[in-house]
C-alpha cells in the first residue's frame, strides 16, 4: 500500500471513529431510548400552580401545605401528624418552613395536638387550589407556587414512607433555594 493510500485510510478511520458515536447518541435521542433522570420523589407540577395575592394569606416561608377537603378522614388525619413530624424532622433548618393546614370553616379536627401546624380558614384559598389533587400534602414556595404534591395515605406506615420523600425532596429545595 502506498503511502497515500494509508494515509487516507488513517483519515477514513478517524472520520469514523468520530461519528459514530454522535450517530449513536442521535439514533438513542430519536428513538426515545433515554429517559432522563428525575430525583424529585413527589409530583412535580410542570408549570407551577401560581397563587398569586392568595400568596399573603400564608405565613412567610416554604410551606409544607394540607388542604381540608370538609371531612378530615384518615389520611387526612396521617398527613397533619406527618407535616408536624417533619418541620421537627428539617432540624436547623425548621425556621425556613412552616406546615400549614387549610380549611374554608372552622375544622373539626383537634389542631391542639400539633402545636407546630398553624391553621389558616380561608374560602378563597381553598377555592384556588380546587384545580389540584384531593388529599395530597403541597410543597409551596416563598413567591407563592405550588411546585411538588404527595399523596396522604391512611396507612401509618404507608404516610411514614411518603414523609420521608417529601422531606427528602424539601432538604433539596431547601439547600439550593436563595429564597425563604
Amino acid at each position: 500500500m502506498t503511502s497515500v493510500k494509508k494515509s487516507r485510510a488513517t483519515f477514513v478511520g478517524v472520520v469514523i471513529a468520530f461519528l459514530i458515536p454522535v450517530l449513536g447518541a442521535y439514533l438513542v435521542l430519536q428513538g426515545n431510548w433515554y429517559q432522563g433522570a428525575a430525583t424529585n420523589k413527589g409530583t412535580m407540577l410542570v408549570p407551577p400552580f401560581e397563587l398569586g395575592e392568595l400568596n399573603a394569606q400564608l405565613p412567610e416561608g416554604w410551606r409544607i401545605v394540607l388542604r381540608d377537603s370538609g371531612q378530615c378522614s384518615a389520611a387526612c388525619i396521617q398527613g397533619l401528624y406527618a407535616i408536624n413530624q417533619l418541620d421537627i424532622a428539617l432540624g436547623k433548618e425548621t425556621d425556613r418552613v412552616t406546615p400549614v393546614f387549610i380549611s374554608a370553616t372552622e375544622t373539626t379536627v383537634d389542631l391542639e395536638q400539633m402545636p407546630i401546624v398553624r391553621s389558616v380558614i380561608s374560602a378563597d384559598l381553598i377555592e384556588a387550589l380546587a384545580d389540584l389533587p384531593a388529599e395530597q400534602l403541597f410543597i409551596v414556595d416563598p413567591m407563592g407556587n405550588v411546585v411538588l404534591y404527595y399523596p396522604t395515605h391512611a396507612d401509618e406506615e404507608a404516610m411514614r414512607l411518603e414523609a420521608k420523600n417529601l422531606l427528602s425532596d424539601l432538604r433539596t429545595l431547601l439547600k439550593l433555594s436563595k429564597i425563604g
